[in-house]
């Protein structure tokens, strides 16, 4: 009955995209401003339909996880956790295909027929700006996908925009340059213009490859239910919420991007042609976080000191977070083939979002602790040892935060939810060591902070944004909200409005700071030594998979708007 259910749904959705188009066609096409307006609104009430109906069906069964992680990492099972032990955030690592196994490669071979490889520069262009729509950024820690739809409700389905969606941009020959240290980024088109006419924007865009500039495709797997199985099944298998994917096509002896470092890991995968990668190790301690602002490059990066290596294609290579690296397609005469010096490859960006990050493993251990503390425990029975208990675990919050910005530990991602795959005999050595290795991150962790929190500079963090009236430092805290509280509703903190909670905070601590301390430094001290491991495992779980869902009804959402279901 589901089955047909779903069919059925599916059906809907391939008629209402093919009304939609039409509808789109007969808005560019309408004189008055009256009637396009008209034909807009049932534009984007149709937009809507698709997206609401999409969000709940189940993904095409494109390709299995266990396919997919076979195809990037090996076939062996003990592969993965191997490059999660020797590599993950650590050091760049390079994947060699034979290429008598490409075609064998169920991955590579679903990647070859979505991009029309083995054909001309046109048509592979072609063959990715086809029926585009933009896709809007939905927030990092929105679960309400009703929201993200009212943010949009007189935007979405509409044309992609330039910077948003796509780039088309060279790198200027650092020969021709006299006065600055590294080569700069040249874009052919504006930033937020608007592409219309999709045949026009495909002719410019051809154009403009012919003149040394690459094509960007950003959020790929939002428009190839191909690329999206890939992403899916990644994301699983790093337990994180979502795995963002690019599309790059490069003419010869050229670069694309400027030489810069990623906010996230990336497994680049060469599909067509040839290209020249240099690395150079993250000389800092701390690993970049995602959605903060980028350092300036290092001015003394010498060019003869990074990692070279050329990808062919199959090839693929590991990039972690924060390691300079800069791409191009003079790779000589000895190394071209058939494709003439032009090279494809797709990106995947593993993007460890706040929560999911050692420091965020921390926040929620803390909030399930104190939790747990709610529901038993004479110390716990009197309104007052509850009140403090809420404080202290407050100031613990921020004290995390302000350690984070120093140890580089908390930085890390957080894998505990990584589905790997089912134990063997040959497999168990390996998925142990793994796992232990997770255990010991967290030992580390208390270790980290029972010795190190500073009560004191936490507290004077939250002191001064009482007295500036100023939320803003705290911001990053507003994705706890999805972490369940019990207990009185008074005792709770809201952490949509954090500054009332800090008030009372400084309210209640300020008149005996020192006695305040000692208990702050007795409550830390227990929760190191009584904090159970696998209860924050299993909340870590939970609010994954509240991600990984809105993240997955986003992404069917889109698919659906560029036609996943028409038949």
């Amino acid at each position: 009955m589901q089955s047909m259910q779903q069919e059925l749904v599916r059906s809907a959705l391939s008629l209402l995209y093919k009304v939609w188009k039409k509808v789109k066609l007969l808005r560019s096409s309408a004189d008055g401003n009256n009637r396009k307006n008209q034909l807009q609104s049932r534009e984007y009430e149709i937009s809507k339909a698709i997206f609401n109906l999409s969000i709940e069906l189940a993904s095409p069964a494109c390709l299995e996880p266990d396919v997919v992680r076979k195809s990037i990492f090996g076939q062996a099972e003990s592969n993965f956790e191997n490059f999660v032990l020797a590599y993950w955030e650590k050091s760049p690592n390079l994947y060699r295909r034979k290429q008598n196994t490409q075609n064998d490669d169920p991955v590579f071979a679903a990647l070859n027929s979505a991009f029309n490889l083995g054909t001309t520069p046109d048509a592979i262009i072609e063959s990715f700006i086809k029926g585009l729509v933009s896709c809007p950024a939905i927030a990092s820690d929105e679960l309400d996908i009703n929201s993200f739809l009212h943010e949009v409700h007189d935007s979405l389905g509409d044309a992609i925009k330039y910077r948003q969606d796509i780039r088309v941009l060279r790198t200027e020959d650092p020969s021709d340059q006299t006065s600055r240290v590294y080569a700069r980024e040249e874009h052919f088109f504006d930033d937020g213009t608007v592409f219309l006419d999709e045949e026009a924007f495909a002719k410019k865009c051809k154009h403009a490859f012919k003149k040394g500039y690459s094509v960007a495709l950003r959020g790929l797997e939002f428009r190839s239910k191909k690329v999206a199985a890939i992403a899916s099944a990644l994301a699983d298998l790093f337990g994180q919420p979502s795995v963002g994917a690019n599309i790059y096509f490069s003419p010869p002896r050229s670069q694309g991007l400027a030489r810069h470092y990623d906010d996230h890991c990336v497994l680049v995968w060469q599909l067509l042609g040839c290209k020249k990668w240099m690395i150079w190790p993250n000389p800092k301690p701390l690993l970049p976080r995602l959605y903060e602002p980028f350092d300036p490059l290092d001015c003394t990066l010498d060019d003869n000191s990074g990692r070279v290596e050329v990808l062919h294609e199959g090839d693929m290579m590991y990039i972690p977070r924060g390691y300079v690296h800069e791409a191009h397609t003079d790779v000589g005469e000895s190394q071209m083939n058939a494709y003439a010096g032009y090279s494809l490859h797709l990106t995947l960006a593993i993007e460890v979002e706040p929560p999911f990050e050692w420091e965020g493993f921390a926040h929620i251990a803390l909030h399930c602790w104190v939790e747990k503390q709610k529901l038993g425990g004479s110390r716990f029975d009197r309104s007052r040892a509850k009140e403090e208990t809420s404080l202290f675990a407050l100031v613990l919050h921020v004290a995390i935060r302000l350690l984070s910005n120093n140890d580089p530990i908390f930085r890390k991602a957080c894998i505990v939810a990584a589905k790997l795959p089912s134990s063997s005999s040959c497999t168990t050595a390996h998925l142990k060591a793994l796992r232990s290795s997770q255990r010991s991150t967290f030992d580390e962790i208390l270790r980290s902070l029972e010795k190190n929190c500073s009560f004191k500079e936490a507290l004077k963090s939250i002191e001064l944004a009482v007295q500036e009236n100023n939320d803003e430092p705290f911001l990053w805290m507003s994705w706890l909200r999805h972490l369940p509280q019990g207990g009185d509703a008074d005792l709770r903190i809201d952490f949509c409005n954090i500054l009332e909670a800090l008030e009372e905070l400084v309210e209640a601590f300020s008149s005996n700071p020192e006695q305040a301390l000692v208990g702050f430094t007795g409550f830390t001290s227990r929760f190191c030594r009584y904090v159970v491991y696998q209860d924050a495992c299993e909340s870590f779980g939970t609010l994954l998979q509240m991600y990984r869902t809105t993240r997955n009804q986003y992404m069917r959402g889109m698919l659906a708007l560029h036609g996943a279901h028409v038949s």
